[in-house]
């Protein structure tokens, strides 16, 4: 397994965890079930760019990651929000 394919995978994993708990209508239904095969699609680019910039893949990958925790992506908020709110830490908006 390449070094970049484990925080891709982890990346599309924290997306659809956030859609499926904080999403408005939450539940199996309502997850955008498109996220798994471009995590997988991404993985698998990432794999093919690390032959050839090993440095460069592993760091896009990490920042992918960095960027899911950040930006709100579908329905629901920030994932880092989710936690700030679920640790009492007041209202984000």
């Amino acid at each position: 397994m390449a070094a970049s394919t484990g925080p891709v995978l982890a990346a599309g994993a924290i997306t659809v965890a956030n859609e499926l708990l904080f999403a408005p209508g939450h539940g199996l239904a309502k997850v955008n079930w498109r996220v798994i095969p471009a995590a997988a699609g991404a993985a698998i680019a990432l794999a093919g760019l690390e032959k050839l910039a090993p440095a460069f893949a592993v760091g896009l990958a990490w920042l992918t990651v960095f960027v899911v925790l950040v930006v709100p992506l579908g329905n629901a908020p920030t994932p880092l929000a989710n936690a700030t709110r679920a640790l009492g830490y007041g209202k984000v908006a």
